[in-house]
């Protein structure tokens, strides 16, 4: 059994069970672990060789189109968890939370067993995401590349301020958030917890994923945090397609691979912690400054910061501007394809001036803010203002990029006000 298979166990923590502060404190950490694994997950998935590329043989070419198609399920989903918690958050009276710092996240941020930084496809990167969403009850040693020290996140005692619930899997995350829903609703009663109405949140008619439902009560939140913690973990029946079982699958099908064949590598050798600014810690992170993986690494991440404030204006909008969520997801999908073409050529170009070996790959450099603009004539004038410069920037893109970026612009020019 390797060093990342030991099982051991790790007593979950006493729930905290708080006011509506607490309870939205638990909401935008779960949007935020939601937020980065989705990132984590891109990551690794856009690092991967394709078919035909060299040392890729029919059969390796097969299960690395597999294995894509498993991992960018698996990052949909969580961007679905992403909009779940915000439907929730919006329901208890909240604005959704969209905001995370950037990558590698230092420790002390989150439990000392979520270590969150960027990584490309390799072994040691697939018994880290098995880790990140294994079931609770089901313990297991996190790969020896991101293990950290043990920390507990404490206060000197509960008050008024939210407390930082720690947590040894994610499901118990969720477990805290239910806890904290259920005592508020005993207490304040349904009409004073679910304060917004649903209005301002999405449906299955914007973003058509399981578990994507207004929500206006208990009932409809745990639910919500049913579909969430399933598809992560599996289910009490073991759900074969959970988040955990396709990564064990992936890992089971490398293992064999690499079995037959010592030399086959499924992905390019892809920055860790690749960083878009010079950092004043650089251990541990890989500055790129190669004059065109820069050029490229700004374009993405400007694309990626225009699809945030694309999903930041779905919601909490009033309830005449019923088209303009649709306008803003159809857009924000757009900007994922071409998010998805940029990132996948960084991969393939190099980091360094110094080369080294070691690719460049997309950072996801987040926003200072991603507070949502003010609606109607000043929305759609800023959100056109930025596609057009990103238009503009495009010229060496390839047509589907360019494609890509005039349709967002198109939705995004037929916002109201």
């Amino acid at each position: 059994m390797s060093e990342s298979r030991e099982l051991h166990q790790t007593p979950e923590p006493e729930i905290v069970v708080g006011s509506r502060e607490q309870l939205l404190h638990l909401l935008a950490e779960a949007a935020e672990i939601e937020h980065t694994l989705m990132c984590s997950y891109l990551y690794a998935v856009f690092s991967l060789k394709r078919a035909g590329e060299a040392g890729v043989g029919e059969t390796e070419g097969a299960a690395l189109e597999r294995w894509r198609k498993a991992i960018l399920n698996v990052a949909i989903e969580e961007m679905g968890h992403l909009a779940m918690v915000a439907n929730l958050t919006v329901a208890v009276g909240g604005r959704p939370h969209f905001g995370r710092p950037n990558f590698p996240v230092a420790p002390g941020y989150f439990p000392s067993g979520v270590a969150v930084r960027l990584t490309g496809f390799n072994a040691e990167t697939l018994d880290h995401f098995i880790f990140l969403e294994r079931p609770q009850g089901v313990e297991g040693a996190d790969s020896a590349e991101f293990e950290q020290d043990d920390y507990r996140r404490e206060q000197a005692r509960p008050g008024l301020m939210p407390s930082a619930q720690d947590y040894a899997t994610i499901g118990y995350l969720y477990e805290a958030i239910r806890s904290n829903l259920g005592a508020l609703d005993r207490e304040l009663g349904r009409d004073g917890l679910f304060v917004s109405g649903t209005a301002g949140q999405i449906g299955r008619d914007v973003l058509d994923l399981k578990g994507i439902e207004p929500i206006s009560d208990l009932a409809g939140a745990l639910a919500a945090i049913d579909v969430i913690v399933e598809q992560g973990e599996g289910s009490a029946a073991d759900r074969e397609e959970s988040h955990y079982r396709s990564f064990l699958g992936i890992r089971d099908e490398l293992e064999e691979l690499t079995r037959q064949d010592p030399s086959f590598v499924p992905a390019w050798p892809v920055a860790d912690s690749p960083v878009l600014r010079q950092p004043p810690e650089p251990e541990g992170k890989v500055f790129v400054d190669h004059p065109e993986a820069v050029t490229l690494l700004d374009f993405a991440c400007a694309t990626y910061g225009l699809l945030l404030r694309c999903l930041v204006q779905c919601f909490a909008r009033p309830e005449t501007e019923g088209a303009a969520p649709n306008a803003l997801m159809g857009a924000a999908i757009e900007l994922m394809h071409v998010l998805g073409e940029t990132a996948t050529a960084l991969a393939r170009i190099p980091a360094t001036t110094g080369h080294n070996g070691v690719n460049a790959g997309m950072t996801f450099t987040m926003l200072r803010g991603v507070e949502p603009l003010l609606h109607g004539s000043v929305e759609r004038r800023l959100l056109v203002e930025r596609a057009v410069a990103l238009s503009n920037a495009a010229g060496a893109q390839s047509a589907k990029v360019r494609d890509a970026l005039t349709r967002a612009s198109d939705s995004l020019r037929g916002l109201g006000g």
